[in-house]
């Protein structure tokens, strides 16, 4: 006998107004959903927020502290641009109100600023 196929279908993804790196699951558990852009912004802000207290020596530029929060919100901003420039991935003009670029700028001028 064959074991049940237990993954579920991914939904259709549109890189314009979807996150592609995951999507979400909704209350049926037998479905996921597409999670829009904006939607992704609001899922990575408390995360990205949990930064630590720099707790570095005054000049040492070779240590930056970030709570384990805010580097997985970094992370996986990270994966996201890395399945938006694969080889071959076609991204037409993205359809956001612009936080998720938001909250990516913020978090990078955080970890230039921590590295100074």
């Amino acid at each position: 006998m064959t074991p049940p196929d237990l993954t579920l279908p991914q939904p259709e993804l549109d890189p314009a107004r979807h996150w592609l790196l995951y999507a979400a699951a909704e209350r049926d558990p037998d479905r996921l959903r597409p999670i829009p852009l904006d939607e992704a912004a609001t899922r990575l802000g408390p995360a990205a927020a949990g930064g630590e207290a720099d707790r570095r020596t005054p000049g040492d530029r070779n240590l930056v502290v970030i709570s384990r929060q805010r580097a997985t919100a970094i992370a996986d901003l990270l994966d996201e641009l890395a399945l938006r420039l694969a080889p071959g991935v076609e991204v037409p003009a993205v359809q956001s109100d612009g936080s998720l670029s938001r909250l990516a700028k913020e978090l990078a001028d955080d970890m230039l600023r921590r590295s100074a």
